[in-house]
Formats: structure tokens, sequence, C-alpha cells
């Protein structure tokens, strides 16, 4: 078997392939290539051989199962929507994907945003380097301590909306300060959200009560535009919006207007609609906002964890045992072992 791999893999992912495949590693961060058009893609896998296709960003459509003999598609990814898993499963082609790869990292930066915002951090920095925030007497201390000392937040409620594998995290990381932890998300049992320490609540409620918002939710019919003017306008006016997750749950005009106005007191926001994100974004031009560039996932540990759960089950697949996560198990029906 020959594998093409384009996504960013680890060391360790690639010596769990080697043994059953030649491989070919083009990381597209190292070579900036992302195949968008199919004929491109088709020309490559054509050119090398491959059968074992293993992508992050590529687009995987129909035209690609059409025109080439896959065996095996790894997408690292926790929603593999750039791969046709209809055309995959009538090929009996199965798709590995990476679910929960990134839900440290973005528990992370989500828990980073909250003591930046809480404590001033990135506003007060900014400031002090540009001149803006000058200390030269007492008063000058008196008034920097009144108007950033922030709060703890072992002080503060804070509502997560979803309550999967990032939002547990977060709530993880939250416990040892103390926060009061409001969640709302109905696909999990008031019960299992108490067993898990944390208080259930319908939305508006935690949107009147939480002074920080935090969004955790996959982007859905149900969830685009959940957050818009009427729910940003139940938020308390000394609240926080925080979304790691996707730009479009929120309507981004009116909480744009909504920070200008400063009708809610700030924002940290690693997704947009439009990116990558831009120097003339509006979002930039305010300082109690912190933006940053879609880097929720970006750490060099989701890396390893994407590459030793695709090759995992790569691996797993091979040896007709099952996997553990497939995008389309319709196809191990009848499949002997992996069934």
């Amino acid at each position: 078997m020959k594998a093409l791999i384009t996504a960013p893999f680890h060391q360790a992912g690639l010596e769990l392939l080697r043994p059953h495949m030649e491989i070919q590693y083009e990381n597209y961060r190292e070579t900036g290539k992302i195949y968008f058009d199919e004929e491109e893609l088709i020309e490559k896998i054509g050119d090398t051989g491959t059968d074992v296709l293993i992508i992050e960003a590529d687009l995987v459509h129909e035209e690609i199962f059409e025109a080439c003999p896959l065996k095996i598609v790894g997408c690292c990814r926790g929603d593999p929507l750039n791969v046709s898993r209809e055309a995959a499963s009538e090929r009996g082609i199965p798709i590995f994907y990476a679910p929960g790869r990134n839900a440290d990292a973005v528990a992370d930066i989500t828990l980073g945003f909250m003591l930046c915002l809480a404590r001033n951090i990135v506003v007060t920095n900014s400031r002090l380097r540009d001149g803006n925030l000058r200390i030269e007497s007492t008063k000058d201390i008196m008034r920097v301590f009144n108007e950033y000392g922030g709060f703890e937040l072992g002080s503060a409620t804070v509502g997560l909306v979803g309550f999967g594998a990032v939002g547990s995290k977060v709530a993880e990381r939250l416990k040892p300060f103390g926060a009061r932890i409001l969640v709302h998300d109905p696909f999990v049992a008031d019960e299992a959200l108490e067993a898990a320490g944390v208080e259930p609540a319908s939305l508006n409620r935690l949107l009147e009560n939480a002074d920080m918002v935090s969004l955790h939710c996959p982007e859905t019919d149900e969830t685009q535009g959940m957050i818009g003017e009427r729910e940003l306008a139940r938020m308390k006016p000394s609240a926080y919006l925080i979304n790691t997750a996707r730009s479009f749950l929120t309507d981004e005009k009116a909480l744009l207007s909504f920070l200008q106005d400063k009708r809610i007191r700030g924002a940290a926001l690693d997704v947009f609609n439009e990116e990558p994100l831009q120097e003339d974004n509006p979002f930039l031009a305010l300082d109690h906002v912190i933006c940053t560039p879609h880097l929720g996932g970006a750490t060099r540990d989701v890396v390893r964890h994407q590459s030793e759960m695709i090759a995992g089950d790569i691996v797993r697949y091979l040896r007709n045992e099952p996997p553990s996560h497939i995008w389309n198990p319709e196809i191990l029906e009848g499949k002997g072992g992996s069934s």
C-alpha cells in the first residue's frame, strides 16, 4: 500500500504506519499546498499511486472517489465535512477521523482568554507599550488599580454553552478556581451535568446570570446564529463573550454593534466569519476585544493526538480489528471482526 499524507503528522503516527505501507509525507503547513481543486488532487493521487489518503484541509469530494482507487481515507479533523461520506460509503471506503483531538488545546486557550479578560492583561500590556498608560503618581496608581484590577474567576459565574469534548474540559479547568459554572446543552441530561459538578441552565438564564459566556457548540442548522441581538441583550453590561468554537454561532454584526456601543464589557474571539483575519477587521479596532487568528487547536500536541488516532485506527482496520473513530461505520457491516 502507498499513503499520501498532506496533513501535519507526528513521527509517532508515521512509525505506526510504516510497517504497513510506503509513505509520501507532504505536510501542507510546510509546502503551503492545500488541494481545493479536484483535478489537481486526482493527478497527485495518480502520480503517487496512492491508495491511503490522509488529509486535513484538502477537499475530497465525489469526483476524487470516482477517479481514484482509494482504499482508506483519514481526515485529521473532528468534523470531516470536507470528505464526501456518501461517496466513500458507496465504495466501502472507511473514513477515519479525530474527534476531540484539539479539546485540551481549545480548553486551554479558553481559560487563557478568561484570565486575560478578568484581569485586563492584554489591554494593560498594550497601553503600557504604546505609552497610553502612564503611572507617575500615587493618584495614577489608584486610578489604574480601580480601572484595571479586574476580578477573580472564583468570584465569577461562567456560562458554558455546549458541554461536549471542549466544554467539559473548560469546566474541569475552571473548578479549581472556584467559579460557579452554568451549562446549557439540550443534548446532555441535567443529571449528567450535576454529576459533573456544574449547574444546568436554560440559555436565557445562563445569559442573564453569567459574567462570562463561552461558546462550545458545533455549527448546525439549530446553532447557527444562536447568539443574536436578542440573546446579547440578555447579557449583563459587565459580561464578556468568548468564542473559540465557530463564528457563525453568533450574529457577528450584532456582536460588533454591542461591543462598539459597550452594551457588553468585552469579548475574546478566535473565530471570524471571514478568515484569515485581515488587518481591517473592525474587531481589531476595539481594545476591549481580544482577537486571535483561529489558534485554538493549533498546538503541536494536537498534531500528535490526531496522528496517533488516525494511524492507530488504520492499523486496527488493516488487522480486521474494530476502529475507534470511523465517520462512516456503515461500511463495516459484514466485515468480520470490525462490525
